[in-house]
């Protein structure tokens, strides 16, 4: 009988069948490969040992060397005559000696050109600065890079650092003792701004030969390690590390990436080299050669003897090198290849027994493949599924189970591709149509049978479908970012040669036998058309606005210089002949003159109400009761009246413009029209969220309801003209003012005594208002 009749009677598994076969063949193969690595593998461990400490050494070497080229920066600024006079100068201000400002000016300005220098030479820094010890380690001199300028920051935009990490080594900073920073982000007034950085800090001696200051040189540590070339090759990989987990990784494929900083998003722990159980926790120059994998730990400054003590400074950074261990021993497999060989010959004598049972024991995967490769999506294919238990029925059982969901989805996308609103279109890598909806084929005039198969070119002007075709061959065998293009507007040409505008956005997918594009396209045309109609609205809004002005300026000047030429001329007249007139001429005289300044005020009024909203008016949040006193100092108070304002009014900050016109308006309007000799007028007022509430409530005459809309009118007045002088223009003011603020305003009063102004302004109110000026 068969040996894979008789497993296969047994009822295994079959995994536990190929787990059998493997098992015979591997402890064929195993007695040969032990009786050659015994002998001579000692060597090789510690020629192994020795290459990745001078891999690692090597590394560590080129990273050391960009942190002593910061500290030798650092240490010869510090040194510098400008530093000195800085430091002298700083110190004389501070202590009140009346230092020559000229010449610290002078100084500074030299230390900042010295610098300016040292960042154009050294791309990675971010910041070369000088901080005092006054003023908790207030910045002195500071020259900073911003994008690919560098700006030297003016003595307004100093800030003090005593509370920064970096400066809390008070010990060292007090001992003139020079350090590295640990890596931290930029912060610039408190606030996280910059990548993480590392700094060197450098004490400078005063006068007095104790610490006034400090030199710092902040170096954007991703760029820094950039600065290091590191190119690992041979199969070695670096990674360099921070105490606190932060890391860069030097791949020798894809060459550096990007530094991960521990606080960030795209800080992922899975990427750190697996360091557990390496140096018994010690990750100071330690080797470990594992079974997969080698590590050589080497930290910053390390103790390299070829290297001698020129940096003294210890750091939290380390550098991690790595090295498959199956590389590090390839001198050892070439050693072993004739042991290796004759075992191959053995295996290959076991693997063709192997094959022989193997073959028996996958006869079902084979039929189920056929079976597979000749069925369409959404055929049945129960009859596919073998009788048997093990992992072939599995196998196709979820096979079968996945055809379906295909099929299901595929169904529903169809659907969704079909009736969507807006065109959908798929192209080949060559540009030819493959595939298209109903709505494309409505927006373009086609039929969709018509599209299919044709370039794509048909649906885009000769001119752009020769750079779609030109852009088209550069992108072939191209790997595709998955969006390539989204809302983007381009001009389309319908099958009756029309165009049309329209919205497309393009994404790629990577299938067998190349690239595909799908699109989605929006027909824009008429909304176009209706920006083109808004645009044009807008155009006659200026011009309007233009004629507005126009008129302003006439009722300013043009109508005005009649009048005061009438003023002029009844006053000479009336001083002629002073002699000859008698009390009814002077009394035509007065009511001459009177109503020429009616009709000044009025033209006044007039045009201070078209210009509400279109004059920017400075707002500026005042405490209630600073408002309240500038109201008073501007009103009239006849005598026997009162002005009051509420608690919490006086407790409200409040915008002063316009609401300042407006009270003014509402308050002088309550006390003019005022019918008794002793009253009050009192302002009140809250906030809420989203709006001030306020109130001006007097005890004059009332008005009616009936006139509670006609008196925000233009020209309106309750009484005559001859009783009360009023253009009838303040109200009207009142209600532009707040209905360009988005407010709201209303009248209490039965008309018989007192009336309540009630107005709502609100808080959010339009962007264009947010300096008082209208849109």
């Amino acid at each position: 009988m068969p040996i894979g009749e008789i497993i296969a009677r047994r009822r295994l598994s079959l995994r536990a069948k190929l787990a059998l076969l493997a098992l015979v063949v591997v402890l064929t193969a195993t007695l040969v490969f032990s009786a050659v690595t015994l002998f001579g593998s000692q060597w090789y461990r510690q020629a192994a040992f020795s290459r990745m400490e001078f891999a690692g050494a090597f590394f560590g070497e080129r990273v050391l060397r960009e942190l002593e080229l910061m500290a030798s920066d650092a240490g010869n600024l510090s040194v510098l005559p400008e530093i000195g006079a800085v430091a002298n100068g700083t110190a004389q201000g501070a202590n009140g000696t009346g230092a020559d400002d000229e010449g610290n000016v002078y100084w500074r300005k030299r230390l900042e050109a010295v610098f300016e220098s040292v960042l154009l030479t050294r791309p990675h820094y971010s910041q070369v600065r000088y901080i005092g010890r006054e003023d908790n380690w207030r910045e002195i001199v500071r020259v900073h890079r911003v994008g690919d300028r560098i700006e030297v920051v003016a003595p307004g935009g100093m800030q003090s650092k005593g509370n920064e990490p970096y400066l809390a080594d008070r010990k060292a900073l007090n001992a003139g003792l020079p350090f590295f920073s640990r890596i931290t982000p930029n912060h610039e007034r408190g606030r996280a701004v910059g990548p993480p950085t590392i700094r060197f800090v450098v004490p400078v001696l005063g006068a007095a030969g104790t610490v006034g200051g400090a030199l710092v040189i902040n170096a954007d540590f991703e760029w820094l390690l950039r600065a290091a070339d590191l190119h690992p090759s041979d199969g070695f990989s670096v990674t360099v590390m921070t105490s606190s987990n932060d890391y860069m990784i030097f791949d020798p494929v894809t060459g550096p990436g990007r530094l991960r900083f521990h606080d960030t998003p795209e800080w992922n722990p899975a990427e750190l080299p697996d360091l557990v159980g390496i140096g018994g926790g010690d990750m100071a120059d330690t080797t470990e050669i594992g079974w997969r994998r080698s590590v050589n730990v080497t930290s910053l400054p390390s103790g390299s003897p070829n290297r001698g003590d020129r940096l003294s400074l210890r750091t939290d950074i380390f550098v991690v090198t790595e090295l498959p261990t199956r590389l590090l021993f390839a001198p050892l497999r070439q050693q072993l290849f004739c042991g290796l060989a004759a075992a191959i010959v053995l295996s290959v004598g076991a693997a063709s027994v192997a094959w022989i049972i193997g073959k028996q024991l996958t006869a079902p995967l084979h039929r189920l493949a056929q079976g597979l490769r000749k069925c369409d999506l959404g055929e049945d294919m129960s009859d596919l599924i073998p009788t048997t238990n093990d992992e072939v029925g599995e196998l196709a059982r979820a096979l079968v189970s996945l055809n379906d969901r295909l099929y299901q989805k595929s169904t529903k996308l169809n659907a969704i591709f079909s009736e969507a609103a807006d065109g959908l279109i798929t192209i080949s890598e060559a540009g030819v149509i493959e595939e298209v909806n109903a709505a494309t084929a409505r927006i373009f005039g086609y039929d969709a049978a018509d599209m299919v198969g044709r370039n794509v070119s048909i649906l885009m002007s000769e001119e752009d479908a020769e750079r779609h075709n030109d852009m088209l061959r550069r992108r072939i065998g191209r790997r595709e970012q998955k969006r390539l293009i989204a809302g983007r507007e381009v001009a389309g040409v319908r099958k009756d040669g029309t165009q049309i505008i329209v919205e497309i956005s393009v994404a790629s997918a990577r299938q067998t036998g190349g690239s595909r594009y799908i699109g989605v396209i929006r027909d824009v045309t008429s909304r176009h058309e209706q920006q083109a109609r808004s645009e044009a609205l807008v155009k006659a809004l200026e011009r309007s606005n233009a004629d507005l002005d126009a008129f302003a300026y006439f009722a300013s000047h043009d109508l005005k210089a009649p009048l005061r030429v009438i003023d002029n001329a009844s006053a000479w007249l009336e001083e002629d002949l002073a002699p000859y007139l008698n009390e009814d001429t002077r009394d035509s005289m007065d009511l001459l003159r009177s109503r020429v300044a009616r009709m000044e005020r009025l033209l006044d009024d007039l045009l201070n109400h078209s210009r509400i909203g279109r004059i920017e008016e400075k707002a500026q949040i005042v405490e209630g009761r600073d408002l309240f006193d500038e109201l008073r100092g501007l009103l009239q108070i006849p005598d026997g009246f009162s002005f009051e304002a509420t608690p919490e009014f006086m407790d409200l900050r409040i915008p002063n413009m316009p609401i300042k016109t407006v009270l003014l308006n509402l308050l002088g309007n309550s006390l003019k029209h005022h019918d008794r000799e002793t009253g009050f007028v009192r302002l009140s007022g809250y906030e809420t969220d989203t709006a001030y509430h306020l109130s001006v409530t007097d005890d004059g005459p009332g008005i009616p309801p009936k006139y509670h809309a006609k008196v925000f009118e233009m020209f309106q007045t309750l009484r005559p003209r001859d009783e009360v002088e009023a253009s009838g223009m303040g109200l009207a003011m009142v209600l532009k003012h707040i209905q360009l603020a988005g407010g709201e305003v209303r009248i209490d009063s039965d008309g018989s005594r007192g009336t309540t102004i009630n107005l709502v302004w609100p808080k959010a109110a339009r962007a264009d208002k947010a300096t008082g000026r209208a849109a």
